[in-house]
């Protein structure tokens, strides 16, 4: 999973973001509805073409309008409004739908491990003690401690001194082969 921002001001990352998946949760707050920004990302998910599961999130609030908002999803997304999870992530309310929900309508990735190591950077952050830390999906191949990796955009190479599955915190793995997320860290 992938959580991205849904501010405006972070739509280059959430695009990013969208082409490292195979679907996408469209949230909705109960008692905001949807939003200029919503739109906006459905459009950007759209264009990726990936599976879509509306939430309508902050069902506990006394002001949720959830009817109101079944609606917008239908009128303004254009999606069933009958397949939108109800949720209040604060008391943990309809949760467990979501996971199921991802697990029955979102497609696992495509794995192509014959080819050469393929792989989007999402995004990175600066740790002081080891350097940058790269997010990323892998298209194509594997990638292990060790390798070499080389950047298409400037033709730098670095050796990958470590890889890993990122939960919670980085959790370090012998190899990440294709269809994984992960970070990387090169001395970069």
């Amino acid at each position: 999973l992938i959580d991205t921002p849904g501010h405006v001001d972070f739509s280059y990352e959430v695009s990013r973001a969208l082409a490292s998946c195979e679907g996408a949760l469209i949230l909705a707050d109960a008692s905001q509805g949807v939003e200029a920004q919503t739109l906006a990302n459905l459009y950007l998910a759209m264009e990726h073409d990936l599976e879509i599961i509306p939430v309508i999130n902050k069902i506990d609030l006394p002001s949720a309008e959830i009817d109101w908002v079944k609606d917008q999803i239908e009128e303004d997304l254009g999606l069933d409004p009958e397949m939108a999870l109800l949720v209040s992530a604060k008391v943990g309310t309809g949760v467990d739908k979501v996971f199921q929900s991802i697990v029955d309508h979102i497609p696992g990735p495509v794995i192509e491990n014959t080819g050469s190591f393929k792989a989007l950077i999402f995004d990175s952050h600066y740790d002081p003690f080891r350097g940058t830390i790269v997010h990323f999906r892998i298209f194509e191949g594997s990638i292990g401690k060790g390798d070499k990796i080389q950047f298409m955009s400037n033709n730098a190479q670095y050796k990958v001194e470590e890889v890993g599955l990122f939960q919670i915190k980085r959790n370090p793995q012998d190899r990440l082969v294709a269809g994984q997320v992960g970070y990387f860290i090169a001395g970069i």
